[in-house]
């Protein structure tokens, strides 16, 4: 442990970060509501920040400004013309290729790419939703034959990226044939059955795209909730179905490749199908819906994919959880329904259309005002990786060299997540996710919950939030291009020496903003005030540092309000 470091208690800490308030009994008002008048933090300020909470990587005060000048709905026209980033182009550059596009590039530098853009790329909104993507579509680095591929693993973020506001089922075409998701689900040389060999269909992405891309296991009503016959759930498909759709997806390969070739396909270029291997048999789909036998690979894979697209689940599945991914873990039935709504229809009689979509989800009433109109159930836990970024994000991280630095070897064991590495296709968690206790008791789900580990909270007190007392601009380690370091002269301008209760009172109003987007708590703000006051008021840097460290590991910013 580094010295000089002023902290609380490893334990407090360790509980603070969990977000144990949450997993208490709510107060019947929301405290912090009366908290905006309180502490005169205007409505559209707060608002504002609230809306970059969900929509980005974590709110900037100049953002927070900019936004409640121009009012949220302009903020997302203008995020949706921006130009999506590229992971491949920054990648290709770090990794001086040459301008070959398809040369080799290790994982390494996606990982760089990633968080590079999620903390300095202005396409803030694209790159949020592509992430959130990245957790329903899901491909990881860690299966599949995929370890250290990063040129295949950035094209698929990459068209995560292209399509995050374009048209799902364009959307699930590329996904179906990326070369990534091939070889994560078995798709890529996947041959037709053949009785004499003992070969069978492949039925591992037929399986996932059902039931993670698409529809679900059980039929829903538009608002997302199942729909019972005699008081039970009805599946979506069986296992005939399933079957018939591994039988779509047979035949296809490698780009520019024999379907007989074994080496690795990696690639950008989408796979390209060799009719010899695909089976022509009739196939079964889903809800008594047939394909007649004797056509072409393309064919059956546009129609079945067409027949997915247009089942009423569709829009109130990936709603939903683009929903959870953003805003809330538990959106009422009315909320989804209302985007299920713009799913089947964006108002011009598009379906899929998933920039109208994202916009009804961020302005849904439910989304702007969920923490004044249902305080005991809106909101949703951080994700480790998104409280990171969020703390990188809010003051300003710097950092010497392109490459990776110190904070990201090794994300995975430090945080327990890092894109495109979940330890399954299930994702690091699951939207249904229900830890025992009053969530459950209550009905409902804590999806991020499943993600929280012991090492998890050590190591995000300890080496994650810690680094505000040493990895500082004008720190320590200003010359060492391995750290990353945060911009405190945001704060040390709102706390002059020997500042008085008017001025530690606006700094609170400011770090309430910024950080916790309105969310902060009587009890902390006087936790804070207290420790700011045990501090020499000349020790302006402590003072701040102190105050941001219990800002950050507080339950009151452990859940996104």
């Amino acid at each position: 442990m580094r010295t000089g470091i002023s902290r609380i208690d490893g334990w407090m800490a360790a509980l603070l970060a969990l977000g144990l308030a949450w997993m208490s009994p709510l107060p019947a008002e929301p405290v912090f509501a009366d908290g905006f008048e309180a502490v005169g933090l205007p409505p559209a300020q707060v608002d504002a920040a609230r809306l970059l909470a969900q929509a980005t990587f974590g709110p900037r005060p100049a953002e927070i400004e900019a936004v409640a000048a121009s009012g949220g709905g302009a903020w997302i026209d203008a995020q949706m013309a921006l130009p999506p980033s590229s992971m491949l182009a920054y990648m290709r550059a770090r990794n001086d290729t040459n301008g070959t596009p398809e040369a080799p590039i290790g994982f390494g530098y996606f990982t760089e790419a990633w968080f590079d853009r999620a903390i300095r790329a202005p396409d803030q909104l694209r790159l949020r939703v592509a992430f959130a993507l990245s957790e329903i579509m899901v491909v990881s680095e860690r299966g599949g034959g995929l370890a250290d591929d990063g040129l295949t693993l950035g094209g698929y973020y990459d068209l995560l990226i292209a399509h995050a506001f374009g048209n799902y089922r364009e959307l699930l075409e590329q996904v179906t044939l990326s070369p990534a998701m091939g070889r994560y689900l078995s798709m890529y040389r996947n041959r037709k059955s053949d009785p004499t060999q003992n070969i069978r269909a492949d039925e591992n992405y037929a399986r996932e795209v059902l039931q993670l891309f698409s529809i679900g296991l059980v039929k829903l009503n538009r608002d997302g909730t199942p729909v019972l016959v005699d008081g039970l759930p009805v599946p979506t498909y069986d296992e005939q179905v399933v079957r018939g759709f591994a039988q779509v997806f047979t035949g296809w390969a490698c780009a520019g490749r024999a379907f007989e070739d074994t080496a690795t396909c990696t690639s950008t270029q989408p796979m390209v199908p060799t009719e010899a291997y695909h089976d022509v048999a009739p196939k079964q789909l889903l809800d008594g819906a047939t394909l007649p036998g004797g056509r072409t690979a393309r064919a059956d894979l546009e129609d079945a994919l067409d027949l997915i697209f247009e089942h009423p689940n569709v829009p109130p599945f990936i709603s939903k959880q683009l929903i959870q991914k953003l805003v809330t873990s538990n959106p009422s039935p009315g909320y989804v329904e209302r985007v299920a709504a713009v799913f089947e229809n964006d108002g011009q009689g598009v379906r899929g259309n998933l920039a109208a979509v994202v916009r009804a989800i961020l302005l849904d009433d439910e989304a702007r005002n969920g923490h004044r109109t249902l305080p005991d159930r809106f909101g949703k836990l951080r994700e480790p990786l998104l409280r990171r970024v969020h703390l990188w994000r809010a003051h300003d991280a710097v950092w010497n060299t392109p490459q990776l630095i110190l904070e990201d070897y090794n994300i995975l064991e430090v945080l327990g997540q890092a894109a495109l590495m979940s330890p399954s296709v299930f994702n690091f968690f699951a939207p249904d996710h229900v830890p025992p206790g009053v969530v459950a008791a209550a009905g409902m789900v804590a999806p991020e919950m499943q993600a929280l580990t012991d090492t998890w909270l050590i190591n995000s007190t300890n080496d994650g939030v810690n680094q505000i007392f040493w990895a500082y601009v004008g720190g320590p380690y200003d010359e060492d291009p391995r750290v990353r370091r945060v911009d405190l002269s945001y704060w040390l301008a709102r706390m002059p020496a020997n500042a008085g209760a008017a001025q530690i009172d606006a700094f609170l109003d400011a770090l309430d903003l910024v950080v916790l987007q309105g969310a902060m708590s009587p009890g902390l703000r006087q936790i804070i005030r207290e420790r700011i006051a045990a501090i020499a008021p000349e020790e302006r840097l402590l003072r701040v540092q102190n105050a941001l460290y219990l800002a950050h590991v507080s339950p009151d910013f452990a859940v996104q309000r």
